[in-house]
């Protein structure tokens, strides 16, 4: 079932509030966390990080907070719902139990009209990368949460937790070839990627300029300005693309070839 973001949120606040009344630790997990985040929105369930020794107790108290408890087939969490919208009480998932050390990585944070402990960037596409396997598959959603977190994930840390999952590293290879990116150039706030870049126009031989304005947006970088020829123009792009990789190229720089004199020139 898909459900509208306002809907998803007004059932959050309620879990959150709940949970916090009772004493219960937990994280946001799931959709809603990459949607605190900055990721798109979600438009399936909540997903809620608990204790095993938790989740007993936190489904108690939601029931009793109006919630309708379910009995799933897994082991691995407990149900509830709010109205047709459900609520997912996660003490396992496919790699880790939820602990602590989890839970003490959470960072409070506004989620809709909710402040609540929320999962990082890293555990999260952690968490969703295991869940890959040959039947779940689509990277489409994936790829959109990873590009618009980036910033925020120690693509290194990532890379070593999904190491034993074949899904995982061909997800993570897709990342590096598109770009968004495990380390290097672009891991670099912007205005340090301008001035590599504007460094290396400037030191080639091939380009020797400082007249090219470079700017980032997102993970395109565009060029502007003049240069003498369409060869140096040619030149500029491919000493930037020997910088950042598989990064989006927008190549605006005018060539303006200086006409000849209008007047003969007066020797004096």
């Amino acid at each position: 079932m898909t459900a509208e973001i306002d809907d998803l949120l007004h059932t959050l606040t309620l879990v959150v509030n709940t949970l916090q009344r009772s004493g219960i630790r937990f994280a946001v997990a799931g959709g809603c966390a990459a949607y605190a985040r900055g990721g798109p929105p979600s438009d399936h369930d909540v997903d809620i990080f608990v204790r095993p020794a938790d989740a007993s107790a936190a489904r108690s108290a939601l029931v009793a907070a109006g919630l309708r408890a379910a009995d799933p087939v897994e082991d691995w969490l407990t149900k509830v719902y709010h109205g047709d919208i459900l609520v997912d009480l996660i003490f396992r998932t496919n790699h880790r139990t939820i602990d602590d050390e989890l839970l003490d990585r959470a960072e409070h944070m506004r989620v809709g009209p909710a402040t609540a402990p929320v999962l990082t960037a890293t555990d999260l596409l952690v968490d969703k990368l295991m869940v890959l396997d040959a039947h779940r598959l689509d990277f489409t959603r994936l790829l959109a949460t990873a590009r618009a977190l980036r910033e925020q994930i120690d693509w290194a840390r990532v890379q070593r937790e999904t190491t034993e999952s074949p899904y995982a590293r061909a997800f993570l290879g897709l990342v590096d070839d598109l770009g968004i990116h495990r380390g290097g150039l672009h891991a670099e706030p912007p205005q340090y990627v301008v001035a590599h870049i504007r460094r290396a126009f400037a030191e080639d031989p091939r380009t020797a300029t400082l007249g090219v304005h470079v700017t980032v947006r997102g993970d395109v970088v565009v060029l502007t300005g003049e240069v003498s020829d369409e060869q140096c123009r040619d030149a500029l792009e491919t000493v930037l693309r020997e910088q950042i990789g598989a990064l989006r190229v927008h190549n605006d720089v005018r060539v303006n070839r200086p006409g000849a004199p209008s007047e003969p020139e007066v020797l004096r």
